[in-house]
């Protein structure tokens, strides 16, 4: 990567298309499980996920374009309650990202740390761009295990990473406190290794074309 910010191309997006984001930490089968489920969605979109997402109805990716379309939204994403703000606001998990509006200056990028979008969020709607709702999670179009790199810090006993104190308290998965999604996780899952078969480097890149 080169030094500094690299913004978008300031010319249209090709339609029909989509670039799928994600940030994995020692979490390739769920990675891999993420692809295996995106299947064939296609939109004039950029969607960032965590790595642990399962995309659960295959309706996601065409609804949550069409709220942002008829909205004139820039973002699209899920209200959570951040209890460091005081305030509900939309977390990485699942953001619909239009990349011509907010990949641009004026609009800060993405941070480290455990919330990463709260800058770029705050300063889009500074910007004038509109955010809207969308129930990614609620709705079951999308499945958030949640904490699964929290989860892979805790279990590889590293002391010396700097998020093994909060992981040791912090791994367990929440499913975005949505009554059934664990469920519904563990038949994909079972689908997904019935289909896949013992995951390795290149079965892994091969979910990504499993079912398109």
């Amino acid at each position: 990567m080169p030094d500094g910010l690299v913004r978008w191309p300031d010319r249209p997006v090709t339609p029909g298309r989509v670039a799928v984001v994600t940030v994995s930490y020692n979490t390739r089968e769920l990675t891999a499980l993420l692809l295996w489920s995106k299947g064939s969605q296609l939109a004039r979109w950029v969607w960032v996920l965590d790595s642990d997402i399962v995309i659960s109805r295959p309706d996601a990716l065409q609804k949550a374009v069409q709220r942002a379309e008829e909205t004139d939204a820039a973002i699209a994403g899920e209200p959570w309650w951040d209890s460091w703000h005081k305030t509900d606001h939309f977390l990485a998990y699942s953001l619909l990202i239009d990349p011509v509006r907010v990949w641009r200056d004026g609009i800060e990028p993405f941070t480290d740390g455990g919330d990463p979008a709260f800058d770029l969020l705050q300063s889009a709607e500074a910007q004038g761009e509109t955010l809207c709702e969308f129930p990614f999670v609620k709705d079951r179009y999308v499945i958030h295990r949640g904490r699964s790199s929290l989860f892979a810090v805790w279990q590889s006993g590293d002391i010396t990473h700097p998020s093994h104190d909060w992981a040791r308290d912090h791994h367990e998965p929440h499913f975005g406190l949505v009554e059934g999604a664990a469920a519904t996780h563990d038949e994909l899952m079972k689908a997904f290794r019935a289909e896949i078969g013992p995951l390795d480097g290149q079965k892994a890149v091969a979910a990504l074309t499993t079912r398109a």
